[in-house]
């Protein structure tokens, strides 16, 4: 799959365990270029912390909701991560799944009202093969990735090859109103996303370990490539809005 679903890991750091065994069931899908996952781990040393999970937090298609009562009891994860996370949900941004992983109180909270996994929201700590948990999140995650990547496809190809069917007076205002919206989006994640490669072409030219420098060039040239696919799709649908 040539444009995978980015997937961001909310967690607490004292369930970090059960994270890495999701991210082991996940590893299939990674694989197979399903999905892209980050988390915070994966941050360079010296760079910002929190602008570094701000950027992947803001153009993650899938956020994954790792709940807990060490998750419910941080505040950053709750206030800013969850927070953030619901916001991006209520526009149709992004879809928040959450992962209920032990025991917990989480009703009335704003993701209450979200389909929760494993099944029938079981927290995945009680059940008697943890694996069966884990296999059925993977199974629901994979079914959410594949459908939105063809959500995107097919967006991609309104976009790209179908022509928009035209009135005399140009285009109809239900597809104005599409190709705004969609524009908008776009906006939104190429702004995040050239904030991101800002900030890394900075902390590579003040690092001084190679092994660092290397790790951020491949980061750089990564976001380069986001950076140009969004303001080709940005410039396809300004041309449409003509």
């Amino acid at each position: 799959m040539s444009n995978p679903v980015k997937v961001f890991f909310s967690y607490s750091h004292k369930d970090e365990a059960l994270r890495d065994e999701l991210a082991t069931h996940l590893s299939t899908m990674k694989r197979q270029g399903v999905i892209e996952a980050w988390y915070d781990r994966a941050i360079i040393a010296g760079s910002n912390w929190a602008d570094a999970i701000d950027d992947n937090l803001n153009i993650a298609d899938i956020v994954l909701l790792l709940v807990s009562a060490n998750f419910l009891a941080s505040d950053y994860c709750y206030d800013k991560e969850m927070m953030r996370a619901m916001e991006r949900h209520e526009h149709k941004e992004a879809r928040v799944i959450p992962i209920i992983l032990k025991p917990v109180d989480w009703n009335d909270t704003p993701f209450s009202k979200l389909q929760a996994l494993p099944k029938n929201a079981k927290p995945v700590t009680t059940w008697t093969n943890q694996d069966e948990a884990f296999l059925d999140i993977a199974t629901g995650i994979r079914r959410v990735a594949e459908e939105m990547a063809k959500s995107k496809a097919s967006a991609s190809s309104v976009v790209n090859t179908t022509p928009v069917t035209t009135t005399p007076g140009g285009i109809t205002d239900r597809q104005r109103r599409r190709l705004e919206q969609e524009r908008d989006s776009l906006q939104q994640q190429y702004d995040t996303v050239s904030n991101k490669l800002d900030r890394l072409r900075q902390a590579y030219s003040i690092e001084t370990d190679v092994t660092t420098k290397f790790k951020l060039e491949s980061q750089i040239k990564e976001a380069q490539a986001e950076q140009d696919r969004l303001d080709d799709q940005l410039e396809e649908i300004e041309q449409k809005l003509l």
